[in-house]
């Protein structure tokens, strides 16, 4: 009977009183100061800002969207030109060298085979840049197989961008 006693009663308010939480204390100290950075937190819904880089007057590089799965460079040719995209040649990297896979294009073709295009948009699809990244750098390899006329947007600077 004691024994059941210990069992019914006794036990559960012994587990009770260890389970309860502690006591909070006050800190009347200075408070910790919260680090604020530039960095940007990307998210699945991209975004976007508005660029306006041109390449000899004919390639124009007017938005660049990122998410945190990709970075969506939007551009469009001013005047007539035939347009392909090199899957292998083509470099995107962020000011401190870091590259970034191309992972497709949209509205144009891959090179050998060339789209004839005038203010039409079109994309190129990399690998999500750095939310910490200030500028980049996209430039088609001039020794690339098919490469014409290659593109060089250098230093394209983030610095001024409102994110939507």
């Amino acid at each position: 009977m004691v024994r059941y006693f210990f069992m019914v009663i006794l036990f559960p308010l012994v587990l009770i009183s260890h389970c309860t939480s502690p006591t909070t204390q006050e800190n009347d100290g200075p408070a910790k100061e919260i680090e604020i950075t530039k960095e940007r937190n990307w998210t699945m819904e991209p975004q976007c800002c508005t660029l306006s880089a041109e390449f000899l007057g004919v390639v124009v590089l007017d938005q660049i969207c990122i998410s945190q799965t990709e970075t969506k460079l939007k551009l469009h040719t001013k005047d007539w030109k035939r347009v392909c995209v090199l899957s292998e040649g083509m470099v995107f990297r962020d000011e401190k060298g870091t590259n970034y896979p191309f992972l497709k294009s949209e509205g144009v073709d891959l090179c050998p085979k060339r789209t004839k295009m005038k203010a039409k948009d079109f994309h190129l699809v990399f690998a999500s840049l750095s939310s910490s990244a200030t500028s980049f750098d996209l430039i088609e390899d001039k020794n690339a197989k098919h490469a014409h006329k290659p593109w060089v947007f250098e230093k394209v600077s983030l610095s001024q961008c409102e994110w939507k």
